[in-house]
């Protein structure tokens, strides 16, 4: 929701450093693949026990993860620009999820629940778009949801930070992952038609 909503709030920001990453001659590409190295770096501290950099490179990949695509579309849209985009975010979301059910394997059952909810979230997402005739400013048609990249950050930060109720909010995620699919199902059906 944050990312469908909240995204205008920000867009100046980020339009500044896409357009500072260009004049230093960075491609889009490299930004994506840059932010995904970051990011998957992040379960390597959260492994070691590094909390507060684990958080701050998560933002850092985040970060990165729209500034290539603002920069992709001041220059040349590619799909594989797009696809090069969505697998290294779900390597980042999967990685951190490894690392958080390394470190806390009590709680095994709920993180794999919560990757089993990322892939039919993703198989939801990436099918609407594909069949969809909607475009948008990106490659495809984007379903808002409940749950976004913003929202995923947030929830992952707060994991990160409060061991001690990682069960729980791990739990709140799926759950929200749950319905966020099933939001986007609804939509699918709509406008599929």
């Amino acid at each position: 929701m944050l990312d469908t909503y909240g995204s205008r709030f920000v867009r100046p920001v980020i339009e500044r450093g896409a357009d500072r990453l260009l004049k230093w001659k960075f491609t889009p590409n490299e930004v994506t693949v840059l932010g995904g190295i970051i990011g998957v770096s992040v379960g390597l501290f959260i492994y070691n026990d590094m909390l507060w950099t684990a958080v701050l490179l998560l933002w850092v990949s985040g970060l990165f993860d729209v500034l290539d695509g603002t920069m992709a579309r001041r220059t040349q849209k590619t799909g594989y620009g797009t696809v090069l985009d969505l697998v290294f975010d779900r390597i980042v979301e999967i990685a951190v999820v490894i690392a958080l059910a390394l470190r806390h394997p009590e709680h095994m059952p709920i993180f794999l629940l919560l990757l089993g909810s990322f892939v039919v979230a993703m198989t939801l997402f990436l099918a609407v778009g594909a069949s969809s005739s909607r475009r948008s400013e990106k490659s495809f048609y984007y379903q808002p949801g409940i749950l976004e990249r913003t929202e995923c950050f947030i929830l992952f930060t707060l994991m990160i930070l409060f061991p001690t109720w990682i069960g729980v909010i791990a739990t709140i995620f799926v759950v929200l992952e749950v319905a966020t699919i099933l939001q986007r199902l609804f939509e699918a059906r709509r406008i599929l038609r």
